[in-house]
């Protein structure tokens, strides 16, 4: 009797391993995210195809689109991040052209969109994640929800799934914003931050170089004062271009505390939309991008710069003179 119970609680050890490892393997590393929900698998993707009230999101160039898609998958007739805001035209000025442009996409208001892009693309393929949930959706505001394919086409290729050439083009539909203010932090808002007039917190998610001056991509070169520098590249897997596991990610921003505001920003807002993503899929609760970023502080000389140096026009132009010389020769 007492081998026999000892071998049925050895069989059940032994199923409960099966089932843990079997539940791991399944949900992967995204179920250990606070929001998991915001990130998509190859099922997911599966699941949905021809489904209605769910719209494939392909955020790559038309021409990329053209050459091969997830099957079923839509394009909005250019690069995601490009053709929903622009240099001199930012986001928030763009709210009743971009819901324009979804419309006639056929993404409506009330769809479930997933999001993919080229893997290398890492950071322009989350500008379209952050606008929409800027527009409101995964918000109480909307019936619409986004989630984003980690991996882009390249991961679906590579774990079996078809493609297609042949264009997707869907009904019209509407897409009204119901804007989520909070989402978007303003120059004015981090002016105040600055001057110790509101409190939050400010990641800065460019490299170590453009955060200490030395790399200057706008008038000025810089920092904000208190700004804690935590480049985006160090939150993804630089041979896939994968998120890294959640407790990874939770050692790269361990001294961001979530009980705060959460402003991120770079220089043109783009990178930030990553740093945007993986906080929320960490738990951060109020996190917004900085849609004007550094392009806008750096040449506004009215605004105040730690460790400020200047862009120096004299060299870059004899450089390009040297170039030319070289060139003619």
């Amino acid at each position: 009797m007492c081998k026999q119970l000892q071998r049925l609680r050895n069989l059940t050890i032994l199923f409960l391993a099966i089932g843990a490892l079997f539940v791991v393997s399944t949900l992967g590393y995204g179920a250990e995210y606070a929001n998991p929900q915001l990130l998509a698998d190859s099922k997911t993707i599966s699941d949905s195809m021809g489904k209605p009230d769910r719209v494939i999101l392909d955020t790559r160039d038309a021409k990329e689109y053209e050459e091969g898609h997830i099957p079923g998958a839509v394009n909005l007739g250019g690069m995601g991040a490009k053709v929903l805001r622009d240099a001199t035209a930012r986001a928030y000025t763009m709210v009743p052209k971009i819901e324009k442009i979804l419309g006639d996409a056929g993404i409506g208001d009330d769809k479930h969109i997933i999001l993919y892009g080229k893997a290398k693309e890492t950071y322009e393929n989350t500008v379209p994640f952050w606008i929409l949930e800027y527009l409101g959706c995964n918000s109480s505001n909307l019936k619409c929800t986004v989630s984003y394919y980690d991996g882009g086409y390249e991961r679906w290729a590579a774990e079996g799934g078809k493609s297609e050439t042949q264009g997707t083009k869907l009904p019209a539909a509407t897409f009204k914003a119901h804007v989520v203010a909070s989402k978007l932090a303003t120059t004015s808002e981090v002016l105040k931050v600055v001057k110790g007039k509101e409190h939050a917190v400010i990641v800065d998610a460019r490299t170590p170089a453009e955060f200490g001056g030395t790399d200057i991509r706008a008038l000025r070169g810089g920092h904000l004062k208190g700004a804690m520098n935590i480049p985006v590249q160090k939150s993804f897997d630089h041979k896939t271009y994968r998120m890294l596991p959640a407790d990874e990610q939770a050692a790269v921003y361990k001294d961001v505390p979530k009980n705060k505001r959460v402003i991120a920003h770079c220089q043109t807002a783009t990178r930030s939309t990553w740093t945007y993503l993986v906080l929320r899929l960490l738990g951060y609760r109020n996190v917004a991008n900085w849609d004007d970023s550094w392009q806008v502080w750096g040449s506004n000389v009215n605004y105040p710069v730690e460790g400020e140096q200047w862009y120096n026009f004299v060299k870059v132009n004899n450089a390009i003179k040297a170039v030319d010389v070289l060139k003619k020769k």
